[in-house]
């Protein structure tokens, strides 16, 4: 008898903050947030983790749309800090660092 697939369940999707991500330039190579971009499912968490010595925030919205739209705001996270916001609803969620805003990252949610 085969066995029956397993439901799969809400998942949690690490993203990172990496070392250097307060400095200018990881932008052009699309780092400041690894990964950048996510594809989740509503129901799904994605857990921020700040690797770099400097303090970041996690902030909805972006800052070439008029900055943060109040959906979530993780607030200073200091290093080695984390952060994580599970999505209930589908469509696709911009965020960015209020302190370096040219770290900007989204979330697709399925």
């Amino acid at each position: 008898m085969e066995e029956e697939p397993k439901a799969m369940g809400p998942k949690t999707v690490n993203v990172s903050m990496p070392q250097g991500s307060g400095i200018p330039g990881c932008e052009e190579t699309n780092e400041c947030y690894i990964p950048a971009s996510v594809s989740i499912n509503v129901g799904d968490t994605v857990l921020w983790t700040n690797d770099d010595a400097a303090a970041h925030t996690v902030t909805s919205g972006s800052p070439s749309a008029g900055g943060p739209d109040g959906k979530f705001d993780s607030s200073l996270m200091s290093p080695g800090a984390t952060f994580e916001v599970t999505f209930d609803e589908k469509g696709s969620v911009d965020y960015f660092c209020i302190v370096h805003p040219w770290m900007v990252g989204n979330v697709n949610v399925n």
